[in-house]
């Protein structure tokens, strides 16, 4: 085993009690810019830029989604997006505890973009390590899906979502 892997470990037991389960993480603070987008600022004095952006009607017709998703009725979708010094996050090396408190303070900005809109659906999407080489499905795309999951606002739900042939996560609202 390596020294890595032991290290993943020993931080997963330290923060998680389940993977995905962001109940021990701390998140970094943030504040809202500007309708739609926010600011997180990390430990390093970097600022990770958050923007939710509107799906447009033309591309709507491209979203797939399961059917308890009733997407005919819910009125708006946005994608989140979220990068370091314009770095896509993919691109940028963090360590798992950095990566951990940034999807607690992003769970935490979903919620409150989500207040006051109703049937309003996020799209989450993982992005290439590789930033010219586009969309992808790995292994933060697993644990997108794992905390996603267990950290979902009251009255949505997630699953699976499909654009253009890219696989990525909707949350939902419960209808």
């Amino acid at each position: 085993m390596s020294k890595n892997v032991i290290r993943l470990m020993s931080l997963l037991n330290e923060n998680l009690l389940e993977i995905g389960d962001l109940a021990n993480i701390q998140p970094y603070p943030f504040s809202s810019t500007r309708e739609g987008e926010y600011v997180i600022d990390i430990e390093d004095g970097d600022k990770v830029d958050v923007v939710f952006s509107k799906v447009g009607e033309d591309e709507r017709k491209y979203l797939r989604l399961a059917p308890i998703f009733k997407k005919s009725e819910v009125n708006d979708f946005y994608n989140l997006g979220y990068s370091i010094k314009g770095i896509s996050t993919q691109a940028k090396e963090s360590n798992v505890k950095e990566l951990l408190k940034i999807m607690s303070a992003l769970m935490l900005i979903t919620k409150e973009f989500l207040k006051g809109k109703e049937l309003t659906g996020i799209l989450l999407f993982e992005e290439n390590k590789k930033e010219s080489l586009g969309f992808t499905s790995g292994q933060k795309s697993l644990l997108y899906k794992s905390v996603v999951s267990q950290n979902l606002p009251s009255g949505y739900i997630s699953g699976p979502a499909e654009f253009m042939g890219v696989n990525g996560i909707v949350i939902g609202p419960k209808l």
